[in-house]
């Protein structure tokens, strides 16, 4: 378990902008042994995946109670996951030019559809079965598009840096 002076000094931390983030836990943990790092590491690592889990819980609780929705409909919701998170660090390295993508790609670090093992596992079945993976920006359903959605579909900029990376062909 961390000591409170370290809570707090990684809760200040939080509240930094993402660029200066590295250097303020460099500045926290220089002078501490491998040990308490790890345990440190731990500890946040657990209160990551707590966190989720509480966030999943609550989300589902305020749907089922005030949304009228059935609990077997929010289970089948597009949800982020801790494990999606870590998913998506990969994800994202497949597409290094992060600038091209949309503010919602699947392929851009921190984006719903980046920590959504949903719509990571309709990337690797398009992967998969040499399909295209669409942007889904200004798209309503992707499943069963409109034939002004079709005029607007394109294949997604992450998806497609993954695909010449990996020196593959798919067909539309």
């Amino acid at each position: 378990m961390m000591d409170t002076t370290l809570i707090l000094a990684l809760t200040d931390i939080v509240q930094k902008p993402k660029a200066e983030r590295l250097n303020a836990i460099q500045a926290i943990f220089a002078d501490k042994s491998k040990d308490e790092v790890l345990a440190a590491f731990h500890s946040v690592f657990w209160t990551g995946v707590d966190y989720a889990a509480s966030c999943d819980e609550t989300l589902h609780l305020h749907l089922v109670t005030t949304g009228d929705i059935h609990p077997y409909t929010v289970e089948k919701l597009n949800m982020p996951s801790f494990q999606g998170a870590l998913h998506g660090l990969i994800l994202a390295q497949k597409a290094p030019k992060q600038a091209v993508l949309c503010e919602s790609c699947a392929y851009r670090c921190g984006t719903l559809a980046n920590h959504s093992l949903t719509t990571q596992a309709d990337l690797a079945y398009a992967i998969k079965n040499e399909k295209v993976f669409y942007c889904h920006k200004d798209i309503e359903n992707l499943d069963c598009p409109t034939s002004d959605d079709r005029k607007r579909m394109k294949p997604c900029r992450g998806w497609a840096q993954h695909i010449k990376q990996s020196g593959e062909k798919h067909e539309q």
